[in-house]
């Protein structure tokens, strides 16, 4: 347990180190998990995912919520959420339960999703391999996960919602906005070749995106939306003239 603990208390530092060197991707985890995303309907009080230890080391993991702070520590991080347990150790090969609890919506829109944040921090063991090294950085990973909380009365997004994205003409690209009370995921193709890669809208949100060869109007655009499950739903859309403000 010796080479775990000098890694236990959260440094700003790694953590700026791990976000320049991109080592917050999935792709990297050693533990890894069974969805994208945890979304808290009306009714909800509670959600849990599942995690497996899919390398052949123990992994100790440091779990905390934030509210959109890449660089919040646990110790600082204020959210109605609680995860439990907030510091475990897997074996390799190992599944484990992890339960996110809700301890309160007082303080949340009511006329709107609400997002934060589940950061789930591995802790690699020091191997022997390691130690014996005279210069050596062993890097923590982590996963950053959404989790969505929706008021009383909002149910999931339907089709018809995610088809209420709009998308008009700007003065260097395009402008989405996303009239509905739910956050919006997705990523936009055109027919002249124009993509534009993964984006998040925010309810409510009108988001200018700047491109490098702007669409005419009447474009069509392809876009793809993320559903509560973590799958993809394709729709196609026209590009409409500049809206005046």
């Amino acid at each position: 347990m010796r080479s775990y603990r000098q890694w236990l208390v959260f440094s700003k530092a790694v953590l700026a180190l791990l976000l320049l060197a991109g080592v917050n991707s999935a792709s990297f985890a050693a533990v890894n998990v069974d969805r994208t995303r945890l979304v808290f309907a009306a009714s909800d009080i509670a959600q849990s995912l599942t995690l497996a230890n899919d390398s052949v080391t123990p992994m100790l993991l440091q779990v905390w919520t934030d509210a959109g702070e890449t660089a919040s520590s646990p110790d600082n991080s204020r959210t109605p959420l609680v995860v439990l347990p907030p510091v475990f150790k897997m074996q390799p090969d190992e599944l484990r339960t992890l339960r996110v609890m809700l301890s309160s919506r007082r303080s949340l829109p009511e006329d709107r999703e609400s997002l934060f944040w589940l950061n789930i921090y591995q802790i690699p063991p020091e191997l022997s391999a390691t130690k014996s090294a005279t210069r050596k950085l062993v890097l923590p990973l982590r996963l950053r996960l959404k989790v969505f909380i929706r008021p009383t009365g909002l149910k999931a997004p339907t089709a018809n919602d995610e088809q209420k994205l709009r998308f008009s003409i700007a003065s260097q690209g395009i402008t989405i906005t996303n009239p509905t009370p739910w956050y919006m995921s997705l990523t936009v193709t055109a027919t002249k070749g124009i993509r534009i890669g993964y984006i998040m809208l925010a309810p409510y949100e009108r988001r200018d995106v700047v491109l490098s060869q702007a669409p005419g109007v009447g474009t069509t655009v392809n876009y793809a939306v993320i559903n509560d499950s973590g799958n993809w739903r394709t729709y196609t859309a026209t590009i409409m003239a500049k809206k005046e403000s």
